[in-house]
């Protein structure tokens, strides 16, 4: 992955998340976020791709199951040595998207009105924005274990499937309902290159705080407010680790439980539907069966 782009706590759906696109969170491109149609082209023109096929890497995850840190197939043995929980990836195919000018595909979307307009109302309810500039999407990947072999002394791994209930990112556990098993084949966005924005609503002639010299800002005209001026500021690269302490984990385990109520649920339909069952049977009456009349006393 390249260095600006970060690894996510959990993928991401592939159809959820594009460079230029304005979200409200990172990780859940689902809740809100813009993209401009208008700019999409300009905003293409400016990004950099690169492609590479049987694409390997080592992932570490941390102890609530979240990607940590990415360190790539030739590893440096003194970072992983003391990690507990490796997971090495094999990627039929990986595809980078990054902007070659953040700056300015930053503001060949604030060029949309529509994305002014967005902002703004965004800035006005003090809400927090984000802009993505880069993307790393893996097609069909593999997830296995990972362990050193050699009690570390070399860089050998042995690898083997994920054990069941593993701590591991709910999508590449072996009990997923997802069907997204050791050997299943995952794809999505697993890196990104996401910077906040800051924006508010200011008279022209306001001054900077010392705070404004981080973000680099551009200006626009309010429409019907004379006087007022949108600013919209854009920041740095999120690292890895700030991606990974905005994963909110009870939701990400309400949702494992909801998958394993709709897995028995979806059983017990099975089993409603199961030929060895017939309408008179014992199991659909909800009581016992009656005892064989031949074996009855009267």
């Amino acid at each position: 992955m390249s260095k600006r782009v970060a690894l996510l706590p959990k993928p991401i759906p592939s159809n959820e998340v594009n460079v230029g696109q304005l979200l409200v969170h990172p990780l859940h491109p689902e809740i809100d976020g813009f993209f401009s149609e208008t700019k999409a082209a300009d905003v293409d023109e400016l990004n950099d791709y690169f492609i590479q096929l049987r694409y390997k890497d080592l992932f570490s995850v941390d102890t609530e199951g979240r990607f940590a840190q990415n360190f790539g197939a030739k590893f440096d043995l003194g970072q992983v040595y003391r990690k507990p929980n490796l997971l090495s990836v094999t990627v039929e195919q990986m595809v980078q998207r990054v902007s070659k000018h953040p700056y300015a595909s930053f503001a060949t979307v604030c060029e949309d009105p529509e994305a002014q307009a967005w902002i703004a109302e965004l800035a006005k309810e003090e809400k927090a924005c984000y802009i993505v500039l880069g993307i790393t999407e893996f097609k069909n990947a593999v997830f296995k274990r990972a362990v050193l072999q050699d009690g570390g002394v070399s860089n050998r791994l042995k690898e083997q499937p994920i054990e069941k209930g593993a701590k591991v990112p709910r999508s590449v556990r072996r009990d997923s309902t997802l069907g997204l098993g050791t050997e299943a084949h995952l794809s999505g966005v697993f890196g990104m290159d996401v910077r906040r924005i800051k924006a508010r609503v200011s008279r022209v002639q306001e001054p900077h705080t010392i705070e404004d010299l981080k973000w680099n800002w551009i200006y626009y005209d309010l429409p019907g407010s004379p006087g007022l001026q949108l600013m919209i500021g854009l920041g740095e690269s999120l690292k890895a680790e700030e991606l990974r302490l905005m994963l909110d984990l009870s939701e990400e385990e309400s949702k494992t439980n909801l998958e394993v109520i709709s897995s028995l649920s979806m059983d017990a339909l099975h089993a409603a539907a199961s030929p060895m069952l017939r309408p008179s049977s014992p199991a659909l009456r909800g009581r016992s069966p009656s005892p064989n009349p031949a074996t009855m006393r009267l």
